[in-house]
Formats: structure tokens, sequence, C-alpha cells
């Protein structure tokens, strides 16, 4: 189930959206405040966001641009009754997949959010198999292939990988790694992405591939230099 986080702070209006969001098959997690909704980002891994601009005590537009310096790759919208066209070139400037404009029509939304999350559904959702030189990961059987030798991986080991697979010679963040697959940024959690790392590195031994540790910020995986 997809996750969401709408950040609303009108009342009436959130609480009908939160709702027929829930009834089309989302999780949603509302907050009225820029400051709950950072708290909320920082804990939890969702799919969407969904901004209004105009809260109370910051704006939706502070909340993007965190999403942005922090890395945390979430699509957000904007839901918002700023119609101007300035404001439009600002928010997909900042990074927005959509600006959507009040009123709104709930069907048309809502296909909105479909196509987005389609679009941005990690490359492991929808392919069976996924390689990197000769690095080949069966995410069906959670099989990994490095060289001539293969592994069989549990489902977190088989996670983990995909994680990696999908962005090859990137950063991936650590916390995006804890929030998408621990759902927690806690010392257990951390300690045990630790240990299931350190086996995918046993692994990968066999090839030509390393995950490479990058101080304070997340992992790389990468060819071996020659």
């Amino acid at each position: 189930m997809n996750k969401i986080l709408l950040v609303e702070d009108d009342k009436s209006f959130g609480y009908v959206l939160s709702e027929y969001l829930m009834l089309k098959a989302y999780s949603v997690i509302w907050k009225e405040s820029a400051k709950e909704a950072m708290e909320s980002l920082n804990s939890t891994f969702f799919d969407l966001v969904i901004l209004d601009i105009n809260l109370k005590q910051d704006s939706g537009y502070a909340i993007a641009k965190a999403i942005i310096d922090q890395r945390l790759n979430t699509p957000f919208i904007f839901l918002t009754a700023r119609d101007m066209k300035i404001d439009q070139l600002k928010g997909y400037k900042l990074g927005a997949e959509e600006y959507v404009t009040k009123p709104i029509d709930e069907e048309i939304l809502l296909a909105k959010i479909e196509v987005i999350l389609t679009r941005k559904a990690p490359i492991e959702s929808r392919l069976k198999e996924l390689t990197f030189h000769t690095i080949r990961l069966n995410c069906t059987g959670r099989v990994l292939h490095c060289g001539e030798a293969f592994f069989q991986l549990t489902e977190r080991e088989c996670l983990l990988m995909e994680c990696f697979l999908a962005h090859p010679q990137s950063l991936v963040e650590r916390n995006y790694i804890l929030l998408k697959l621990w759902e927690s940024k806690d010392e257990f959690s951390r300690n045990s992405m630790d240990v299931y790392i350190s086996r995918l590195r046993r692994y990968l031994a066999s090839g030509n591939a390393i995950i490479r540790n990058v101080h304070g910020k997340g992992f790389v995986f990468e060819l071996v230099d020659d």
C-alpha cells in the first residue's frame, strides 16, 4: 500500500481529502503544520507528499526545499489556492511533480497521483531481474548471481540489493534505506542495516562490484577498481 503524507491546515478540506484517498486504498498521514510534516518525513518513508503552500506558520515551499536539500527522494505535489503563474513556476522549479489548484476534482487528482506513483515506482518493482555488469539479481526467486557464483537471499537481503541495483554508481542515502526497509532510524535499525550490508558485501566479493561507504551519508554500489 502506497503511503502519502498530506500537509494541509484547512481542517475540513484535509479531513475530506484524507478520507477520500484512504477509500482509494492509500495509507494517508495528515499533518497541519510544516513542523509536524518534517518530523514525519524524518521518521517515516512516504511514496508521495501532497503540500499546501499557505500554511499558518510556514509554507509548503519550505517543506519542498527541505525534501530536496535532504535528498529524501520523495516526489511531491503542490495542492493550493494560489493559482498565479509565478507561483506555479516557482513550484515546478522547486521540483514538484504537479501543481494542482483548488478547488479540485478528486478523480483528476487521483489520476495524477496514480501516474506519479507509477512513474516513480522503483525499477525493481517493475522488473523481475536487475543487472549491473556481472552482478545479476533474480527478484522473483531472490537469487543473486555474482560472476559464476550465486546466492539465495532472504527477503530483506533481496530488497536491500534491489535498492543498490536500482541506483548503480549513485549515492543511496542511509536514511532512505532505513525508512524504506526498516521504517525507523533508531540504533537497532542502523545496526541491523549494517549487518545486512556486510552480508551483501561478502556475496559481492565473488563478482566485480562493491558497496562503498560514504561517511556520514550513505553508500555507492559501483565496480571494483582494476
